[in-house]
């Protein structure tokens, strides 16, 4: 008898709508979709499409307005504030377009902080170094973020988003603010990690060039999810 594998992510139905006044503004229509543990999906999508409202509504940042979340089995609108932040901390690694490092902590400090944070100072320190080593970033982990290029400090961030080990890495635009060099340096490292160990990944990209490096691409337009085709 065959296992059921659970998706990692679920999204059932979901829609976001944003009021300006009395002015309704919908984000997301009834957007329904499954990632299954390892896969690599993009979802493809021009400016103002919902991509980021979905990325944020996926990752619990976010509530629908009508819809259900589902992460790792756990259904977000079931949860208490606390749990859910304790789901995010535990479950969801956090790539985005700017790096959000912290400017005065060097890239081992970005990396640790994670860590404590989720309450593992001790942590696996054998992970982290492996990630630190595929990642090439071993000889700047004393720099701070003023003293790195773009493509060095989002690999810090990709290190500082997987050292927990989360069952989904969420990746908003992790090219956009990167030359095209440290861009398809950035996606290899993805593909890698997606490849080599496993890492379940969803990134959106308004780049069907960086969706590319993907296993299953998704195309969203006007808040939803459209078959394939230009966007």
């Amino acid at each position: 008898m065959t296992e059921t594998v659970l998706p990692i992510v679920q999204a059932v139905e979901v829609s976001k709508t944003y009021f300006l006044g009395r002015l309704a503004v919908p984000a997301l229509r009834n957007v329904s979709l499954e990632v299954a543990p390892g896969e690599f999906v993009a979802i493809v999508g021009a400016s103002g499409s919902g991509k980021s409202t979905l990325l944020h509504v996926l990752g619990g940042l976010t509530r629908p307005t009508a819809g259900r979340v589902i992460i790792a089995g756990q259904e977000y609108g079931s949860l208490s504030d606390a749990a859910r932040t304790a789901l995010r901390r535990n479950r969801i690694g956090f790539v985005f377009q700017r790096f959000n490092l912290l400017p005065t902590l060097d890239a081992a400090g970005n990396i640790d902080l994670a860590r404590h944070i989720a309450g593992r100072a001790a942590g696996d320190a054998r992970w982290r170094d492996r990630l630190i080593e595929l990642l090439g970033i071993g000889a700047r982990l004393r720099h701070r973020p003023a003293e790195l290029s773009g493509g060095e400090q989002q690999r810090v961030a990709i290190a500082r988003a997987l050292v927990n080990r989360p069952s989904i890495l969420l990746a908003d635009e992790p090219t956009g603010n990167l030359d095209s060099k440290n861009s398809a340096a950035v996606l290899q490292i993805l593909s890698d990690l997606n490849r080599d160990l496993g890492q379940t990944i969803l990134m959106i990209t308004h780049n069907p060039a960086a969706a590319a490096v993907a296993r299953r691409t998704l195309h969203l337009r006007d808040g939803e999810i459209v078959p394939d085709g230009p966007i």
